[in-house]
């Protein structure tokens, strides 16, 4: 991994901090374009002169003409993760630098350099950088000044060997270490640890259990296998659940960004949602769009728009463009090694900045879904492409908080990257992931065959699919509260299949026969008598949410309540 100087104007500096994007208009962008994903890059401030912080280049660099900086036209670009960012008092001046890098003494010095943009750093100026950041990021001024006069043991060809203390990745000295002498050179001191997902998720269910909201692990579990699976979530249950709260908490906690919108019932078109143009001519961008914006400048964290009560509204009419481009995404990187982001939303939009404007990978979104006489249903449209998770279970018996708060270290927004977009784009499968796939694929056969041989399409199954994929690779928080195992399938099957079927009793009565004793023992019920000592059984158990003993608990439990409901009033829907 190479590394990189960057000159940049403190007037840009806070903006591109804040995106996770350094750019430029034209100057540097030859050298801009030899920086790889992993390289480092050091910031330099041209007007204060000194040294504003260290980041790391999460991808190549790119061109976008949308507007980073008012006024300025910056359409090359790279998007970075910050290592350290040093506060105002603790830059490193100029005056600091000059004769201690090996580009001080090529022709024209330091400024030269500088002068170019960007300049590649030479290898042994890259750690004495390093070492300067993490010693002034340390917080000690004097030990930051002591730094400065012992570098010359880093710029030493034998000062790997040569080194014995250990206190260069703090900049100062341990308790032995009085006299001036040789520092370790730190190993990588700017290198990222590797993001553990199984560990992550279980720290944010213990985060979530001691912020005083009530989320049984699983449901924890489901809602991060769901948004990295396909970044459309629809949360669904009665009021007052914390159906809202949840992803707010998870990004909060996770070091992500949220958006909440309310979504109101007057809105019968993308206007609120992408924008118009005023009658003066000017494009008025929709919450979504600017949302999606955002989010794209701030591509090295996750963020998140929720759409409060969505269906308030008809989402087929206020997000038509976004469901489309939802299954028009594509690589956004080499390999999708940058995740996957959609072509523009609306480019006919008569501000080209916002014409550009398409769903970056880092952008979920989130629907909260109540279901009353002044909702409206879901079409066939908006469920074949979310996943709908249940937050129904109340424990009211639960309201002390679990546990003390604590502060987790950021996701990387990779972390929220799928495997693939469709089974066709994973890569080798190990055994274990080979017969999950085997036997998600032959229950979807199966539930297929009992809805009639073309209710479920290509999309779904592979969504099924890359979610039980997902799920295998956090399985410690599949778990109920009470820590009994959840079956990542039987989530999927109830996420993705039963939100789908409703109709009248002639009509659904035997798919729901069929589908209730496939998931109960793997043998479809042929009629009202067969399924009569499941439903009691059910009915005993106080109508629980998971059937105990079945061969898909949760999905059964949902079969036996709409089977219910159909035998009540006729008709049965997942939504009633």
């Amino acid at each position: 991994m190479r590394a990189w100087l960057w000159a940049v104007s403190p007037d840009f500096y806070p903006t591109f901090v804040g995106a996770g994007t350094l750019a430029l208009e034209r100057v540097g962008r030859r050298a801009l374009y030899r920086i790889e994903a992993g390289d480092t890059v050091f910031v330099y401030l041209t007007d204060v002169q000194a040294l504003a912080g260290m980041f790391e280049a999460v991808g190549p660099a790119f061109e976008d003409a949308t507007p980073l900086v008012h006024g300025r036209r910056l359409p090359h670009r790279l998007r970075v993760r910050a290592l350290a960012t040093l506060a105002p008092e603790t830059r490193l001046p100029a005056s600091a630098l000059d004769g201690r890098l090996a580009l001080s003494d090529e022709p024209g010095g330091l400024r030269a350099s500088l002068a170019r943009v960007v300049a590649e750093l030479p290898a042994t100026d890259a750690r004495v950088l390093g070492f300067l950041v993490r010693a002034r990021e340390a917080g000690s001024v004097e030990k930051a000044l002591d730094a400065f006069d012992r570098l010359e043991a880093i710029r030493a060809p034998d000062a790997a060997t040569a080194a014995t203390a250990t206190t260069a990745t703090t900049g100062g000295r341990d308790e032995q270490d009085d006299a001036p002498g040789p520092v370790a050179e730190p190993a990588a001191p700017y290198a990222l640890a590797p993001f553990r997902r199984a560990e992550a998720a279980e720290a944010l269910v213990a985060a979530l259990g001691a912020s005083g909201f009530v989320y049984a692990p699983w449901q924890v579990g489901a809602y991060l296998a769901a948004v990295r699976t396909k970044p459309f979530v629809l949360l669904a249950g009665p009021t007052g659940t914390g159906k809202s709260r949840l992803p707010v908490l998870v990004e909060d906690a996770t070091g992500g960004a949220v958006t909440l919108v309310p979504v109101r019932p007057d809105w019968t078109d993308s206007a609120e949602s992408l924008g118009y143009t005023d009658l003066q001519g000017r494009f008025r961008p929709g919450s979504l769009l600017t949302a999606a914006h955002r989010a794209a400048l701030d591509a090295g964290r996750h963020h998140a728009l929720v759409l409060d009560e969505m269906n308030l509204a008809r989402p087929e009419h206020y997000l038509a463009e976004v469901l489309s481009r939802l299954e028009t995404r594509r690589p956004a990187g080499l390999g999708g090694d940058e995740g996957f982001a959609s072509p523009p939303l609306l480019p006919e939009a008569s501000d080209a900045a916002w014409a550009a404007v398409g769903l970056p990978a880092n952008l979920a979104l989130v629907g909260t879904v109540n279901v009353d006489e002044s909702t409206h249903a879901f079409s066939r449209k908006v469920l074949d492409r979310a996943f709908v998770l249940e937050l129904g279970e109340v424990d009211l018996a639960a309201w002390r908080s679990e546990g003390q708060r604590v502060r987790l270290a950021p996701w990387p927004a990779s972390a929220w990257r799928p495997r693939a977009l469709a089974l066709a784009g994973l890569g080798p499968l190990d055994d274990a992931d080979r017969a999950e796939v085997g036997r998600a694929v032959q229950a979807l056969v199966d539930a297929n065959g009992l809805l009639g041989g073309a209710a479920l399409g290509y999309r779904l199954r592979d969504e099924v699919v890359l979610f039980c994929l997902h799920a295998r690779e956090t399985p410690s928080v599949f778990r109920t509260r009470e820590g009994a195992p959840v079956d990542p399938l039987d989530l999927a099957l109830t996420m993705k299949v039963l939100p789908r079927l409703a109709g009248s009793r002639h009509a659904l009565g035997p798919a729901l026969l069929g589908l209730l004793g496939w998931s109960t023992s793997g043998a479809a019920f042929a009629s009202d008598r067969d399924a009569a000592p499941a439903l009691g059984a059910w009915r005993d158990a106080g109508r629980p949410s998971a059937l105990g003993g079945a061969r898909f608990p949760r999905t059964a439990a949902r079969l036996a309540r709409m089977l219910e409901q159909a035998h009540a009033d006729g008709f049965a829907s997942f939504w009633t």
